[in-house]
């Protein structure tokens, strides 16, 4: 595995939980937090979205949207 690799997917980790913990703050349930995190990823994969440099901020208007729409993260 190259740095570049290392470095890349130590920033999505980062970025994710930077998202889960901004659900926390706002009063989330951590595991919740965490389930809407995976729901994220799912969902990009599921439409082939790669990961880049806004792919959290793209899931986070993604869980916003389906949070104003009263969905569940998935169990």
């Amino acid at each position: 595995m190259s740095s570049v690799t290392v470095i890349d997917e130590e920033i999505h980790h980062a970025r994710r939980a930077a998202i889960r913990n901004g659900l926390a703050d706002t009063g989330m349930d951590l595991d919740v937090a965490e389930r809407w995190c995976d729901a994220v990823e799912a969902e990009a994969t599921r439409q082939r979205i790669i990961r880049s440099s806004a792919y959290w901020a793209i899931g986070k208007l993604w869980i916003e949207a389906q949070r104003s729409a009263r969905k569940r993260p998935p169990s």
